[in-house]
């Protein structure tokens, strides 16, 4: 469930930040909250071509959607070169009359199915309690262990899910 206002505790639990304390966390909801940028909402942003004030031409700008149908850019004072598009962050929101603009606090946790060189793949996601479920999914070749694992995420209800060839992975 994407862009529904959340409040702090449950934004530190959907957090794909490893290693970081829930203390530091806060922290970081805190400093980037003012008297503007209120909600905390889940965005993800991709790049769409919007014509420029007075002219003919168009720009390629970061932007997202809320439920409520108003746009969503990315705040001037963030460095976007680090986003990955369709990724899920979570940020804080200043919604105006016509837009809205969000402060980028921390990526969103996202499901893993991890692929090692043995091909056997293994999936990773985590329960709404936020405990972390680790599966070998059954099959005979690598491609029936490769669409059981997908089938299975799909069951289990999530939106999107992140695959990583530890083989590609430089070290």
């Amino acid at each position: 469930m994407g862009n529904l206002k959340m409040d702090a505790d449950e934004a530190v639990s959907k957090s794909g930040t490893l290693g970081t304390k829930k203390e530091k966390l806060l922290e970081e909801i805190e400093s980037k909250q003012d008297e503007r940028f209120r909600d905390i909402r889940s965005l993800r942003f991709g790049w769409v071509k919007q014509p420029i004030e007075g002219s003919k031409e168009t720009e390629t700008k970061l932007m997202s959607m809320l439920p409520n149908g108003k746009v969503v850019f990315v705040d001037r004072s963030q460095d976007v070169t680090d986003i990955n598009i369709e990724d899920p962050y979570i940020c804080m929101v200043y919604e105006r009359e016509r837009e809205a603009f969000a402060k980028i606090l921390f990526p969103e946790y996202q499901p893993k199915i991890y692929i090692p060189p043995s091909r056997i793949p293994a999936m990773v996601w985590r329960d709404e309690s936020g405990k972390t479920h680790r599966k070998l999914p059954h099959g005979n070749t690598y491609e029936e262990r490769l669409i059981q694992a997908l089938k299975e995420m799909e069951k289990l209800g999530f939106e999107s899910i992140k695959v990583v060839f530890r083989k590609n992975i430089r070290s």
